[in-house]
């Protein structure tokens, strides 16, 4: 009886590794949790740079948030904003891609939510986004 204890729990304690192994290797694509936009202060640009766009475009903005993964296309490096404009800053780009006025219907739809209305919803738009562009500005590659 003893013996049969041992044995099973032999090819239990073997088998283990194995299965663990097995449950790693299943991939599964992961999964975007909407929810409501947080109330940032509209003067906080950093700060709602880590609430709005980091969990797509990362903590840096290069485009390497949490919930890149499931995206198609992949979120932008914010960090050559200006590097893919020639070297600067267009305001004017920024804030038409904010208020999903330059997103090419051609390539699909685009998975990043136009803030230009939610930012109304919050209020203050105009701030929020002005502040959000200054602190995108900062990120940029040199």
């Amino acid at each position: 009886m003893l013996r049969a204890r041992l044995f099973v729990a032999l090819i239990a304690v073997s088998a283990a590794p194995v299965l663990v192994l097995a449950q790693g290797s299943a991939q599964t694509k992961p999964e975007i949790k909407k929810e409501p936009a947080a109330d940032i202060s509209p003067a906080d640009g950093r700060g709602m740079f880590q609430s709005y766009c980091a969990p797509c475009h990362g903590a840096t903005g290069k485009g390497d948030g949490p919930a890149a993964p499931a995206l198609t296309p992949k979120p932008a490096n914010l960090t050559e904003f200006a590097k893919r404009r020639g070297g600067k800053f267009s305001a004017r780009d920024f804030e038409d891609k904010m208020q999903g006025m330059a997103m090419a219907p051609a390539h699909g739809s685009s998975a990043m939510p136009v803030w230009g209305p939610v930012f109304r919803q919050l209020g203050n738009e105009p701030l929020r986004i002005a502040n959000l562009r200054n602190y995108v500005e900062t990120l940029q590659v040199k």
